[in-house]
């Protein structure tokens, strides 16, 4: 039984079916009770607070691995990934799985320092760990709506490129150092092949659908405001995205495909395989 925190995202999500693929029984954490939507033959559903020992005790019955997936502009996300990494400690887990970040060097960004400080903790926990580091994942385009809207909309230059990863290859990397020996101590930064900018991302889905699509820079506050729902961001959450996309507007982000190709025996999905399959689909959240 493989342990999944935070798995309630696209990410925990895009996991689960990669484990499922591979007929592995999975047991799903996450802190809403709309995690019980995932709950099918294979896949205990758990809903419950990570800082809670409670909820940690009872999702960790059993396990013999586990895969935390920290949450978002979450500011107890580094106190969350200690928890995990106690109660893993306790119940002996054969495997232990960090979802990090690419370059959680990034001082800049709050996202990366947290990644950095769980990271720390891990590997001086002297648990069986393996660190994945996934770059910015494809799946924070969304083909559908960009077609149906006629325009990619970033919250950073249309400029200025960055590296990417499809979410499906890191779920299968994911499943593979899972269910494979030699992963032990490993840390893996995985990076797809693309190295785009918001105009070049444009032109792509252009070409897949055979007409213009535009590339238009929004502006920070009606970001902050998108993501907040409506409602005014607390303090931790705006500097959190705040300096995210200025980075990202500034200097972009870069990473190398190698690991990814060879623990993948494969060439990485590009951006235009990820449209096409988006919109074959019609899904957007590619899921």
């Amino acid at each position: 039984m493989i342990l999944i925190t935070g798995a309630g995202g696209k990410t925990g999500r895009h996991v689960i079916r990669a484990l499922r693929e591979r007929g592995v029984p999975v047991r799903a954490l996450a802190r809403g009770e709309r995690i019980h939507e995932l709950a099918e033959d294979g896949v205990e559903t758990l809903a419950g607070d990570m800082l809670d020992a409670s909820v940690l005790a009872r999702a960790f019955e059993g396990v013999t691995g586990v895969v935390h997936i920290g949450p978002t502009a979450h500011q107890h996300e580094v106190a969350m990934g200690v928890a995990v990494a106690d109660a893993a400690s306790a119940a002996g887990v054969e495997r232990f799985m960090l979802f990090s970040v690419h370059h959680p060097q990034l001082e800049h960004l709050v996202n990366h320092q947290n990644k950095a400080r769980a990271e720390d903790y891990v590997v001086t926990a002297r648990l069986p760990y393996t660190i994945l580091q996934p770059m910015h994942y494809l799946q924070n385009i969304d083909p559908v709506d960009v077609v149906r809207e006629g325009a990619v909309r970033l919250p950073y230059s249309m400029t200025t490129p960055l590296a990417f990863v499809d979410l499906v290859d890191v779920a299968e990397v994911c499943a593979k150092v899972l269910t494979e020996d030699g992963h032990r101590y490993a840390t893996y930064p995985l990076c797809g092949s693309d190295y785009l900018g918001g105009e070049e991302i444009a032109a792509i889905i252009a070409e897949v659908v055979g007409r213009p699509i535009a590339a238009e820079s929004v502006p920070l506050p009606v970001v902050l405001e998108f993501l907040g729902h409506g409602q005014t961001m607390g303090p931790y959450q705006r500097a959190f995205f705040s300096r995210l996309f200025s980075y990202y507007d500034d200097f972009g982000i870069t990473g190398n495909p190698n690991v990814l190709r060879f623990l993948l025996g494969r060439e990485p999905s590009t951006m235009s395989d990820y449209v096409r399959r988006s919109l074959a689909a019609g899904n957007p959240n590619d899921s």
